[in-house]
């Protein structure tokens, strides 16, 4: 049925249908635009590649996005489908820093909801893209975009194949590009860069037995090695999502399969070993994602706009993915509603935005330097379970629970304390072979790659780090 809502705007060709707003990508930042957009009364329609439900690692939830489920109308689903999370614990070594969300500072925005949630992607997406739809929004599932329309300098609409493979355009006043780390209109424009030095991840679903109370108990778990770390999280069904984040170039020289690598540490990682008890299975494929940090130069230009992962995607060791992603739909999504529906939407509406984004990001990055000094100096592993408790363990609380801005002041301090300790006292890498520069390096003598299905996985790896 023709949306009544769909009308020709100044400027548009005359046989021409214009919605208000065109999104590229129905994940948590997609659908948090287009629920909040068409609840305004607008004309949205999501393009979105994949069907509904797909697979995804599980997600690990910040308090700060409790009040973005509340506005949005899912809190009740969320609430009832996925395990509470009351904060997030790392492992240095033997020793544990606890970030209990009940215990941030006075000023925290979630005060009033110190939890979050851990959440199956696949459930979790679904419930916010059919919320978008229930709203109003036209969603379009199976769906490839394949080219931006540009005229007089200014992004139109987009080209693309439908679900059958027939060939469309599709116009609006406003393009949000919400594709992920395909990051679509900002990479078709060359303002696309990989973060460096260029970090990958590897992970995938175990069914297990609990064997640490704290993770039976929701809380999100990661634990350090050299210049990289491994997480452990309990989904529904005694499921777990397992991963480790490193350095591509760790990652080479260990001469292992994606696979053979995540065995090897879920065999070794005092975590991974621990955390899910005896007779462990893998049950999902191993996945790789080859590019742990990257950045678009532009977060937005005239008639288009970035949000979530295609804005920026920084190292996920605080859990920061998704409340940026739901935040930055949500703040797009408040500027466009207000804006005059007669007229295309002009770039400098989102000025203050990319302002407000891009601080979020250097805030981000500094925290994931000071997380990356302390994983390569054990000096600096001594200072931070030093000053647990207090003023210091209250602000690192409100930091990771999402409040990146208020505490940049900060966050900029614990890195530079730790660049100035790890300088002065280095690294005791005698203390646990983990802390070792070589640890997972290849041994001399092992063959470069160790597994019969080594030559395909090495053509999937080389494409996800490309």
């Amino acid at each position: 049925m023709e949306n009544t809502k769909r009308r020709r705007y100044q400027g548009a060709d005359s046989t021409m249908i214009q919605h208000d707003v065109v999104i590229l990508g129905g994940g948590p930042a997609g659908s948090t635009a287009a629920t909040l957009l068409a609840a305004r009364g607008l004309d949205v329609v999501v393009l979105e590649k994949a069907h509904f439900p797909r697979f995804h690692i599980g997600e690990s939830l910040l308090p700060g996005t409790v009040a973005i489920f509340e506005r949005l109308g899912i809190h009740e689903q969320i609430r009832d489908a996925f395990i509470h999370k009351p904060g997030g614990k790392w492992l240095y070594g033997s020793k544990e820093v606890t970030g209990d969300f009940s215990k941030s500072d006075r000023n925290a925005s979630f005060k009033g909801t110190p939890y979050s949630y851990l959440v199956e992607r696949s459930v979790f997406d679904e419930i916010l893209i059919r919320r978008s739809m229930d709203v109003g929004a036209d969603v379009r599932f199976g769906v490839e975009v394949r080219n931006t329309i540009i005229r007089a300098g200014r992004v139109v609409g987009v080209q693309g194949t439908d679900e059958e493979g027939q060939p469309f355009e599709i116009f609006g006043r406003l393009v949000i590009d919400a594709t992920g780390l395909r990051a679509f209109v900002s990479a078709s424009m060359g303002k696309r860069k990989i973060t460096q030095p260029q970090r990958m991840g590897i992970y995938a679903q175990y069914l297990a037995s609990p064997g640490r109370e704290d993770i039976e108990a929701g809380w999100f778990t990661g634990q350090m090695f050299y210049d990289g770390w491994t997480w452990l999280l309990k989904l529904p069904r005694n499921r777990y999502s397992v991963g480790a984040v490193l350095t591509v170039d760790r990652f080479r020289k260990s001469g292992r399969s994606p696979a053979e690598l995540l065995e090897h540490l879920v065999a070794e990682n005092e975590l991974l070993t621990t955390g899910m008890g005896d007779g462990h299975e893998r049950i999902s494929d191993v996945m790789v994602t080859g590019n742990m940090g990257s950045t678009s130069g532009r977060l937005c230009g005239e008639g288009w706009v970035a949000v979530g992962d295609a804005a920026f995607f920084i190292d996920p060791c605080y859990s920061s993915g998704v409340h940026l992603a739901m935040k930055s739909g949500e703040a797009v999504a408040d500027l466009v509603s207000d804006a005059p529906t007669d007229i295309p939407v002009p770039a400098s509406l989102f000025e203050q935005y990319e302002a407000d984004m891009r601080r979020h990001e250097r805030s981000v990055h500094r925290m994931v330097d000071a997380f990356y000094l302390a994983s390569r100096y054990t000096s600096v592993q001594k200072m931070v379970t030093t000053f647990q408790g207090g003023w210091f363990s209250r602000k690192f609380v409100t930091f990771v629970g999402g409040d990146f801005n208020a505490n940049s002041a900060f966050i900029s301090r614990v890195r530079f304390y730790s660049e100035t300790v790890g300088s002065i006292f280095g690294n005791d890498s005698s203390r646990d072979p983990s802390n070792h520069p070589n640890y997972l390096h290849r041994n001399e003598g092992e063959s470069d790659i160790q597994s019969a299905d080594s030559v395909a996985d090495q053509v999937i790896i080389e494409e996800a780090l490309t």
